[in-house]
C-alpha cells in the first residue's frame, strides 16, 4: 500500500512539473533576442564618414549607437527600455538620425533625434507600422515605408499592403505618396538629385527595384537606371545606391550556393554606367546592409556569422572597392551585464526537449502503474490514450489551417508529430518492460 502511495506521489510530481513547464512555454516570451548582446541588422554612415550609426543589443535591450570608423568613441544615443530602437539613417548634413522604435507588439514608430542624442521627436503614432526611412536632400522631409498597424497585425490575411509616405519634421504632417499595397517593400535609396526614390519588392521570384518619381508622382516597376536584361538575370536583395548614383551595391545568392538548401548571400556591385555586375565577396555566409562611404572608395556591410541561426550574430566589415581587401571593424562595445542570467538559465532549461522528456516519463510511469496495480493488459492503455491525443491534435491542425490560420495549423501539426513520436518511444519502453518483469 505504501509503495502504491509513493508511486502516485511520484506520478503527481512529474505531472506537476510537466504542467508547469507547459504553461511556462505557452505564456513565456518566446523572443530569441530577449537576452541577446550583439549588433543589430542595419548600419548607416555619416555624410562626412566621421561616424557610423548602428543598433546594438545589451541583454535584449536594443538602442542606437554611434562610433568612429576606427571603432572608438562608441556612444549610446537612445535609451528606452520599453522599446527596441533600430534601422538608423543619417540626414544629408549628418546632424540628425531617423530610426524605428519597436514596441512589445512589434509595431514600429518613426523617430528622429540629433546625432548627439538630444531633441528626440516621434513622427508617427502606434496606428501605423513603419519599416524603413530616409531623409530628403534638404533634411526637412523624411520618406518612409508604412502600413496601418491593424493591417500589419493581420499578416497574410490583410488586404492592404505597404506604401511610401512622407512627413515634414517641423510640421509633423504625413502624406501618402503611393497607393500600390506592396506585399513587401524595403531598402529605400534616394537619387543624387533627390527627385527619385528607389526601393525593393519581392515579386515571387526575386527582389526587384522599383522607382518613384517625386516630380511625376508615379511608380516605375523597372527602375530605368538598370537595363532589362540585368533585371531578368539578377535579384537585388538589400540594394543601396552610391552617393554619386553611379553604382548599386546589393546582395544575392552566390551561383555556387544555388543548389544548397541554405542559400549564401554574397555582396555584388553593379556599375550603372558600364552595366557590369561584379561579385565582391566569397565569405560563404549571408551579407546584409551594404552602405557606401562618401569620400572613400569603400563599402561597409554586416556579415551574418552564424547564418541562419537566431539570434543573428553580425560582424561589421569593410571592403575596398579597388583592392577588394576585406577588413573587420572592431567596435569598442559594452559587454553583457548578466543581470538576466537566472531567467536565461530557466529559459534554456525549459524547452521542447524538456517537455518531451517529462511527457514520456509521465506516460511511462502511468503504464508501469497500470501494470502493477491493475490488470497487466492495461499496461498499454496510457500509450493508446497518448496516440489518440496525437491523432486528435493532427485533425485539429487541419481544421485550424483550413478555417483560421495556416501557421497555427502548422504549429499544431508539429505538436501532433511530437506527441506521436513520444508515444512510439513509450510503447517501445512498455514492450521491453513487460518482458523484463515476467
Amino acid at each position: 500500500m505504501r509503495r502504491k502511495k509513493l508511486f502516485l506521489i511520484i506520478i503527481g510530481i512529474v505531472f506537476l512539473c510537466f504542467a508547469l513547464a507547459l504553461l511556462y512555454t505557452i505564456f513565456s516570451d518566446n523572443d530569441n533576442y530577449k537576452y541577446f548582446t550583439g549588433l543589430g541588422s542595419t548600419i548607416s554612415i555619416a555624410p562626412d564618414d566621421s561616424q557610423i550609426a548602428f543598433s546594438y543589443y545589451i541583454d535584449g535591450e536594443e538602442s542606437i549607437y554611434t562610433a568612429s570608423p576606427n571603432g572608438t568613441d562608441v556612444r549610446q544615443i537612445t535609451d528606452d527600455s520599453n522599446t527596441r530602437d533600430h534601422n538608423p539613417s543619417y540626414s544629408s548634413d549628418g546632424s540628425k538620425i531617423v530610426y524605428m522604435s519597436e514596441n512589445n507588439n512589434g509595431i514600429q514608430t518613426l523617430q528622429v533625434i540629433n546625432q548627439d542624442g538630444s531633441d528626440k521627436k516621434q513622427l508617427t503614432n502606434r496606428d501605423m507600422h513603419v519599416r524603413d526611412a530616409i531623409f530628403s536632400n534638404d533634411g526637412e522631409t523624411i520618406f518612409f515605408i508604412g502600413i496601418e498597424a491593424e493591417e500589419y497585425n493581420k499578416g497574410e490575411q490583410s488586404r492592404e499592403g505597404f506604401d511610401l509616405y512622407s512627413t515634414q519634421i517641423d510640421e509633423g504632417t504625413i502624406s501618402k505618396l503611393t497607393d500600390a499595397d506592396h506585399f513587401s517593400m524595403d531598402d529605400l535609396s534616394l537619387s543624387p538629385d533627390g527627385q527619385t526614390i528607389y526601393y525593393s519588392e519581392f515579386d515571387g521570384k526575386g527582389d526587384r527595384i522599383y522607382s518613384y518619381s517625386l516630380e511625376k508622382e508615379n511608380i516605375t516597376k523597372q527602375a530605368p537606371i538598370i537595363p532589362k536584361e540585368i533585371v531578368e538575370e539578377q535579384s537585388f536583395h538589400s540594394p543601396q545606391l552610391s552617393p554619386d548614383g553611379e553604382h548599386l551595391a546589393f546582395t544575392d545568392v552566390a551561383n555556387e550556393a544555388e543548389g544548397n538548401s541554405l542559400f549564401e548571400y554574397e555582396l555584388f556591385l553593379l556599375d550603372l554606367t558600364a552595366y557590369d555586375v561584379e561579385k565582391l565577396t566569397s565569405l560563404e555566409n549571408s551579407i546584409e546592409s551594404p552602405v557606401f562611404f562618401h569620400s572613400e572608395d569603400k563599402i561597409a556591410f554586416l556579415e551574418y556569422t552564424n547564418w541562419a541561426q537566431d539570434p543573428a550574430e553580425y560582424q561589421l566589415m569593410t571592403i575596398d572597392l579597388t583592392s577588394h581587401n576585406i577588413k573587420k571593424m572592431e567596435l569598442d562595445l559594452p559587454a553583457s551585464t548578466n543581470e538576466k542570467l537566472l531567467m536565461r538559465l530557466i529559459d534554456q532549461s525549459i524547452n521542447s526537449f524538456t517537455l518531451a522528456i517529462l511527457y514520456m516519463l509521465l506516460v511511462g510511469l502511468l503504464s508501469v502503474f497500470c501494470h502493477y496495480y491493475y490488470y497487466p493488459r492495461k499496461t498499454y492503455l496510457p500509450s493508446i490514450v497518448s496516440f489518440s491525443i496525437a491523432v486528435l491534435t493532427f485533425i485539429a491542425s487541419i481544421l485550424v489551417a483550413m478555417m483560421m490560420n495556416a501557421w497555427y495549423g502548422i504549429a499544431l501539426g508539429m505538436l501532433a508529430a511530437g506527441i506521436f513520436g513520444c508515444s512510439v518511444v513509450v510503447v517501445l519502453f512498455v514492450f521491453i518492460f513487460k518482458r523484463l518483469v515476467r
